[in-house]
């Protein structure tokens, strides 16, 4: 992550991404979908929060305790 997050958003992410694995695990069982959404004031930094999830899904991120998942193959 080329930033360092501030305190409050370092729990935003980590609200973010235990909402998508919530869903995640709600999903694959019952089918049943879900939403989330990540909502702050203007300048909060909601486009570098939500890169550092998506960096967070993708790669792992120390910062928000999050290690990365294994990749399954496609074929």
């Amino acid at each position: 992550m080329r930033y360092t997050l501030k305190d409050y958003q370092v729990d935003a992410v980590r609200d973010v991404l235990k909402n998508l694995a919530q869903a995640r695990d709600m999903y694959h069982p019952l089918r049943s979908l879900t939403h989330s959404t990540l909502t702050a004031t203007t300048g909060a930094g909601k486009t570098v929060m939500a890169g550092c999830g998506h960096e967070a899904v993708f790669f792992g991120n120390d910062e928000v305790r999050l290690r990365a998942r294994p990749r399954r193959s496609s074929c």
